[in-house]
């Protein structure tokens, strides 16, 4: 996994994590914490993605065109950051 590859999956955590989380109920934080950990979300699921071979799996269903591999990797940060987001968000509810 290259440089590339981790900013792009940082960036859709940053924009589609806050998203996902202010629909899936987790808008008890901040803007500011849900993008933190948005980004978080996003590279830890870019780089597990990559680590566990899922990468290699939807990259040969998509194509080796570099523009669906930047896609994919904003997709795959994306799901990432909206996770962690989402859960950040349910766990402030809680407390």
């Amino acid at each position: 996994m290259d440089l590339m590859q981790l900013l792009l999956s940082g960036a859709g955590g940053a924009v589609i994590g806050p998203l996902v989380s202010q629909f899936l109920g987790g808008k008890d934080q901040s803007m500011l914490t849900r993008i933190i950990a948005g980004v978080v979300g996003g590279v830890g699921a870019g780089a597990g993605a990559d680590a566990s071979g899922v990468s290699a799996q939807l990259s040969s269903m998509l194509g080796d065109a570099q523009m669906m591999q930047m896609i994919q990797s904003v997709l795959e940060g994306g799901l990432g950051g909206g996770v962690l987001s989402t859960l950040a968000g349910m766990m402030k509810k809680k407390a």
